[in-house]
């Protein structure tokens, strides 16, 4: 088997995918979708991220092909990839429902996630360019100006884009493709607990720390950042949940 090579920054060799590639086809997938499977998955995933359908909530699926200009067949394709990535339980004969924010799944993703966000900041202080990383410094300087403007929504979004531009910063297709999978997760974490979430000003400067880290290409120190970063929001969702449900 042959591949293709081309020289990474810092000297180390990449391999350029062949257009049939697992790889290839991710990173189409990524880049724009290229069914009505896609941009179903798409719409529906990102009503569910945003908790335009709330957890526990019954899925529509005639009201969402209407809402996406796309016929069952699209939607009853995405849903079944929702499905696999935990995000709707489709029931046989009882339709399809959007998971539940269940505790104990909160707690496999948290472990995953601090260790693959951990590699991924290693490998982006190990292999980005200098446009990547003049790109993750200016995401910074946005999130500072959301910080400052109190813009909630605008940090969901902000946090989203680093995170992802740091997964892309890595080199790794399918990391950045199991990343996504798992921020979908977080973001709902977000979007039900943000108002409550304090001390978002200490995760804007850990944000800058990695992305500093990751500018002067230390690698261990960005993964051990990006680690400290993750689990401290872990920590303060879980302080706002007991908090909830003391006041209830």
């Amino acid at each position: 088997m042959k591949f293709q090579s081309r020289t990474a920054p810092g000297g180390t060799a990449a391999r350029t995918p062949r257009p049939t590639s697992a790889r290839a086809a991710r990173q189409r997938r990524r880049a724009a979708p290229d069914s009505l499977g896609d941009i179903a998955y798409a719409g529906i995933r990102q009503r569910i991220v945003s908790l335009e359908l709330p957890p526990g909530s019954a899925v529509n699926e005639a009201g969402l092909a209407a809402e996406l200009g796309v016929g069952l067949a699209p939607v009853r394709s995405a849903l079944r990839r929702l499905a696999w990535e935990n995000l709707v339980v489709i029931l046989p004969r009882r339709g399809t429902l959007v998971a539940e924010l269940d505790a104990a799944d909160l707690q496999e993703i948290f472990e995953l996630r601090v260790e693959l966000e951990g590699l991924a900041a290693r490998l982006a202080a190990e292999r980005s360019g200098s446009e990547e990383r003049e790109s993750l410094g200016a995401l910074v300087e946005r999130t500072r100006g959301a910080l400052a403007s109190g813009d909630h929504l605008a940090l969901i979004e902000l946090d989203r884009e680093l995170h992802a531009a740091i997964a892309e910063a890595a080199g790794n297709t399918l990391l950045a493709s199991q990343l996504d999978w798992l921020y979908g997760h977080v973001l709902r974490l977000w979007s039900v607990a943000l108002d409550r979430v304090s001390a978002l000003g200490a995760s804007v400067a850990e944000h800058e720390d990695v992305v500093d880290a990751i500018a002067r290409g230390n690698g261990p120190e960005a993964h051990a950042r990006m680690q400290e970063h993750v689990r401290r929001f872990q920590a303060a969702f879980l302080e706002s949940e007991n908090a909830r449900d003391r006041s209830t």
